[in-house]
């Protein structure tokens, strides 16, 4: 049960500190945009760089975010909410994996997003 607690800690810790990457480069994000609200200029000259569009890294966030729901869900199916047996335990940590991961592909779609808007300022 210690083994338990200890991942469950070091998985929220992650999360946490990637949510402190992500509310900085939300806020700089959306001060751009409020700042340039009429001229839309951070949009415009992204738009007028097609060099520079790639595969959106909110894809891969979204598959993985679908795959967390998908663990939470076989969770509620199984009781792997308070694990018991591997199949339990399997579900479990995979949500949590899952949701790091995703985590990982949003900050760096927001990260994408900061280095583009950030010379607006």
């Amino acid at each position: 049960m210690l083994y338990l607690r200890t991942a469950d800690e070091i998985i929220f810790g992650l999360l946490s500190i990637l949510g402190i990457f992500a509310v900085y480069y939300g806020m700089i994000i959306l001060r751009a945009l409020v700042k340039h609200i009429k001229d839309r200029a951070p949009l415009s000259s992204y738009l007028l760089n097609p060099e520079k569009i790639r595969t959106p890294y909110f894809l891969f966030a979204g598959l993985f975010a679908f795959l967390t729901g998908l663990m939470a869900f076989s969770d509620f199916l199984d009781g792997g909410f308070n694990p018991a047996t591997t199949l339990q335990y399997s579900t479990f940590f995979l949500g949590f994996i899952f949701a790091v991961i995703a985590s990982v592909f949003i900050i760096l779609d927001m990260h994408f997003w900061y280095t583009r808007f950030k010379r607006f300022i």
